[in-house]
């Protein structure tokens, strides 16, 4: 009787333990389902509308832009992005498809002089990862410096033809005939260069492949009356009309004068501001 009775509880153990377990283990699984529903990204892109896409000149990180954006819309929807130097990209912020003016601001982890021949290049490994979280088919683009720099060499030898296309570019400072006196006269009006530099002469090697659609404003910036942003000559900035001005559909040329015209204010330059406004949106 005494060795039945501990059968029954020893079974009875048993089921315990067996019901125990199986429990456990369909929690687990009911945990597993609910963490790869949150964490799996979605296999569509979100569409959102044709956002401006801000990319900085020499050092320039991924919040060199902050107080521009800021001043166009504080409650802007923003996404980060960066370019490491092995072509790894991260990013911070999202989108969202009811943004009227969503903005993106590109930097690179080392964006010095020296890496300025494969920040084009870095630039689109950026908009291929942009892609797959987001659908876009034209976007615009302010480039600051460098930055102006960057879109023209992507332009010019690393975009691809599934990229979204530029649409309007605004350029800001950007010394497309490098920066020094040698090859640059302190003149805001001009036919004729003092000299071509090494980095214009490349720029001219590819122009053809630029797109005949973009619409686009070439900024300068001029301190008191020195011809110069006190970085950049303005001749050099002007320069990019051989570039651009026979490629594309539409170019101009504007010089900003008067208060906050050095070359780090134009960022935020209200003129500046202001044309970006029009021009774009």
């Amino acid at each position: 009787m005494d060795n039945t009775k501990n059968i029954k509880r020893g079974v009875s153990k048993i089921l315990l333990i067996v019901g125990v377990v199986l429990m456990l283990f369909l929690l687990f699984q009911k945990s597993l389902t609910a963490f790869a529903e949150k964490f799996t990204p979605t296999s569509e892109p979100v569409e959102i509308q044709t956002p401006t896409i801000f990319v900085p000149g020499t050092n320039g990180t991924a919040n060199r832009f902050n107080g521009l954006i800021k001043t166009l819309d504080s409650k802007a929807d923003v996404l980060k992005v960066t370019v490491a130097t092995d072509g790894t990209v991260s990013s911070k912020g999202k989108l969202t498809s009811s943004t009227e003016h969503p903005m993106i601001v590109i930097a690179f982890e080392d964006s010095s002089d020296k890496t300025l021949p494969v920040q084009g290049k870095w630039y689109q490994l950026a908009l291929s990862y942009i892609q797959k979280k987001y659908s876009f088919e034209t976007y615009n683009y302010l480039g600051h410096s460098n930055g102006g720099l960057v879109i023209t060499s992507y332009l010019e030898e690393f975009q691809q033809p599934d990229d979204p296309k530029l649409a309007k570019l605004i350029t800001l400072g950007t010394p497309y005939n490098d920066t020094s006196k040698k090859y640059n006269d302190a003149v805001t009006s001009f036919t004729q260069l003092k000299e071509t530099s090494d980095l214009l002469n490349g720029y001219l090697n590819n122009l053809e492949n630029i797109p005949d659609t973009i619409e686009m404003l070439n900024i300068a910036g001029e301190v008191d009356d020195t011809a110069s942003d006190n970085t950049v000559p303005v001749q050099s900035v002007f320069s990019g009309r051989y570039i651009y001005q026979e490629q594309v559909a539409d170019y101009q040329e504007i010089l900003i004068q008067g208060e906050n015209t050095s070359h780090s204010e134009l960022v935020e330059n209200q003129k500046v501001v202001q044309l970006l406004i029009e021009f774009f949106w």
